[in-house]
């Protein structure tokens, strides 16, 4: 099932996710946004446009950047788990929480566009 969202609908959806991964204040300081070529990462794509798969999610979090591509063949579920689980990684990795692994929350389903 091919994914069909808005970028505005993606972070939309991501965020809640983040924010049980994250600690408060790293989420109080956390910037996400979408962009399309990493020579130009820092170009945010409008929460307007359809978000397809030469596209990632890119994350600021405690001064480390990390980011996603995303994959919209899989499902919105599974979509969401990659992120969570590249997010995981990201934590893992990072100056503000090394080694640490932390738990993936239940992926709840995205809510259908408004038309």
């Amino acid at each position: 099932m091919t994914v069909v969202l808005t970028v505005g609908e993606l972070l939309a959806a991501f965020r809640p996710v983040a924010e049980q991964m994250l600690r408060p204040d790293e989420f109080r300081g956390a910037e996400f946004w979408v962009y399309t070529d990493w020579s130009e990462r820092l170009r945010r794509v409008v929460e307007t446009e359809v978000a397809d798969e030469g596209m990632a999610l890119a994350w600021s979090i405690a001064g480390d950047d990390g980011d996603s591509w995303l994959w919209l063949g899989e499902g919105e579920q599974e979509m969401l788990l990659k992120m969570a689980d590249d997010l995981q990684d990201f934590i893992a990795e990072s100056s503000f929480a090394w080694g640490e692994l932390r738990p993936i929350p239940p992926i709840p389903p995205i809510p259908p566009a408004r038309s």
